[in-house]
């Protein structure tokens, strides 16, 4: 009898610790879910009544909304899937509290980690996840529902070239067509400014570049030469290249992308803290992820005991908020130059971890 006793516990045990961790994803799931949508309807719904009266003015004006709104998507589940993560950490391992299944579970010999990696086990996905949204889904979107007219005016643009010179692009458009170009060529020993080119407007051929109404101003032993061309056809390849797509902030472009764009970009001269700044919050948003989920663990542990799970709810939310200010104002200072790149992106993640492990080391769940 003692023998089936004790194969009867060993089996009770193996079946436990294959049922409880998939029971413990999917309450966390189910939250998950739950709180996702609701904050994904919410901020859905103000949107549409606050465009209330533009929506309905003509199926144009509503087809745009729809658009907006799904380029909108991005940005929000950015926003919101760390915070949601806490939340729904806490409302499951209360939700097990509550009914006692969390006592029940630790009787049958699963330890504080083995009831919190099957929420670490999902929360890979979601990081998965978020960093597909973050890097690509947005990038997609762009490229498929926001393009604009060919015609479309670009920003001014500064370019480095070869043999000491440089291009002021002062007119693009993505049809290939420039205006108000100017360049300036100068020597490096002893520093003399050689020259200056101002051309009324070029377009792009298939090798080379075609310039219309070119003025040199050539500067020689104080004597100026000045020069008018009516028209001037360039090799490629013998001017910087330049970009006629819509650029895509650097927030918002794949990590690899914004990487390779911020050495080319350093390379030239161009002022890129801002490009670090945002290539390193790309590798610290995923961990945010395992942070919340770590902080939620320790927050539900402790007041969960003293039966107070509203409040743990409400702190996660002041702490979600807390966290998101803290990311933002470092951001902010390290895109200013203030702090390096890489503790602008990562003191966030730091700061939280260092208060995820202090509760874990205090309150297990």
């Amino acid at each position: 009898m003692e023998k089936l006793l004790i194969l009867a516990n060993k089996l009770y045990k193996k079946v436990a610790f294959r049922i409880i961790p998939k029971y413990i994803a999917s309450e966390f799931i189910h939250y998950f879910l739950l709180f996702l949508s609701s904050f994904v309807l919410m901020t859905l719904v103000g949107n549409f009544f606050g465009n209330l009266s533009d929506v309905f003015k003509s199926w144009l004006n509503f087809l745009n909304f729809l658009k907006e709104t799904a380029l909108l998507l991005p940005l929000l589940l950015e926003l919101i899937i760390p915070i949601t993560v806490l939340l729904s950490t806490i409302a499951a391992f209360s939700s097990l509290n509550k009914s006692a299944e969390l006592l029940a579970m630790r009787s049958s010999g699963i330890g504080s980690w083995g009831l919190a990696f099957p929420v670490l086990t999902v929360s890979v996905i979601i990081a998965g996840f978020a960093y597909f949204s973050q890097n690509y889904m947005y990038n997609w979107m762009h490229q498929t529902w926001g393009k604009q007219e060919n015609t479309t005016r670009l920003v001014p643009l500064w370019k480095v070239g070869e043999d000491q010179s440089i291009y002021y692009f002062g007119d693009r458009r993505q049809n290939g067509r420039l205006s108000s170009i100017t360049s300036f060529h100068w020597q490096k020993n002893p520093f003399q400014l050689l020259g200056k080119t101002s051309i009324e407007r070029g377009e792009q051929q298939k090798e080379s570049w075609v310039f219309h109404n070119i003025m040199k101003h050539l500067f020689q032993d104080d004597n100026l030469q000045i020069e008018h061309i009516e028209q001037w056809r360039v090799e490629t390849e013998k001017l910087p290249t330049v970009p006629f797509e819509i650029p895509i902030p650097p927030h918002h472009q794949p990590i690899f992308d914004l990487y390779e764009e911020t050495i080319k970009l350093q390379s030239e001269g161009q002022d890129v803290k801002r490009h670090w700044v945002e290539f390193f919050q790309k590798t610290a948003y995923p961990f945010q992820i395992f942070i919340m989920v770590l902080i939620g663990l320790g927050l539900s542990a402790s007041y969960s005991r003293r039966g107070m799970a509203a409040e743990s709810l409400a702190i996660s939310c002041l702490l979600g908020i807390l966290f998101w200010m803290f990311n933002q104002i470092t951001i902010a200072i390290g895109s200013a130059g203030l702090i390096i790149p890489f503790l602008a992106a990562w003191s966030g993640n730091l700061i939280f971890l260092a208060l995820a492990i202090w509760l874990l080391s205090n309150y297990r769940v």
